[in-house]
């Protein structure tokens, strides 16, 4: 009874319908997922009435982009309350930089001799979020690079020509927004922030004064080793765990639904955390 805890749809930078997600998750034996796309949840109300026609165990998530100084942290949130107004006005102020963001990277690559026709790439992303991986797709269909990973490294990456840094969102800003909305907060994917183990300690250390409850120690990208390593650290601070392929259908190769093999008891001991 495997749980992925970390989906993403065509709604942010997935290739899935929320319905294609759920017909596949029950093909791999999946019994509970949450849909957690990047600074939005259009997905996640559909996403919920399809699970339960189909009579799967249904999250309601998000995985929220922060920075912490030179830093991209992405922050997790899980049993959501979508009618909070306040909530939602933070995602739109969100969803409102990553606009100003996209407008600065099509202007940079203007300088290049590089013209985005803003209205083609909107074709690339089917959701409201443009992202930098629709970005990367435009370009490689209009032959400007030969790869995606070509896109990142030449343009779209930190060391990137086009390169825009996100604007400030402090990733305990993050943490506090889903509290507030009565959710339950996990750093997503811990290596990916840094491979420094005293930065990723001062970092959770300072999450937990705002309300992290989970670490993502079981992700599906991580070794054996890796995934023994974060769950020592989640049990050194206190805190749950969490686990997910961070599926995105064809934009991410070799990826697949339940990749990250969490077992259902840790989905249970999450849910009596919840009701304590």
């Amino acid at each position: 009874m495997e749980v992925d805890m970390h989906i993403h749809t065509l709604e942010s930078d997935g290739t899935y319908t929320p319905e294609e997600i759920i017909v596949r998750a029950i093909k791999n034996r999946v019994v509970a997922l949450a849909i957690t796309d990047h600074d939005t949840v259009a997905g996640v109300k559909q996403g919920k009435e399809i699970a339960k026609k189909y009579g799967l165990e249904f999250i309601e998530g998000i995985e929220v982009s922060c920075n912490e100084e030179e830093l991209e942290v992405h922050v997790l949130g899980y049993y959501l309350n979508l009618d909070d107004e306040k909530f939602l006005m933070e995602l739109a102020e969100l969803e409102k930089a990553r606009d100003e963001r996209n407008r600065r990277i099509i202007e940079k690559f203007e300088k290049l001799g590089i013209i985005i026709d803003i209205e083609e790439l909107k074709s690339f992303a089917p959701g409201n979020i443009i992202s930098r991986l629709h970005f990367a797709n435009y370009l490689l269909e209009k032959g400007v690079v030969s790869t995606k990973n070509e896109a990142f490294d030449k343009y779209l990456g930190r060391n990137g020509t086009a390169y825009v840094p996100k604007e400030n969102f402090p990733p305990e800003r993050a943490v506090k927004m889903i509290k507030d909305n009565g959710g339950f907060v996990s750093l997503a994917h811990p290596k990916l922030i840094t491979l420094n183990d005293e930065v990723l300690n001062k970092l959770i250390l300072k999450l937990k004064e705002y309300g992290l409850d989970a670490l993502e120690a079981q992700y599906s990208s991580f070794s054996k080793i890796e995934k023994q390593k974060y769950k020592r650290l989640a049990k050194k601070h206190g805190l749950l765990i969490t686990g997910g392929s961070d599926f995105h259908g064809d934009n991410r190769e070799g990826v697949d639904l339940g990749d990250a093999g969490l077992e259902y008891s840790q989905l249970e001991r999450i849910k009596k955390y919840l009701n304590r």
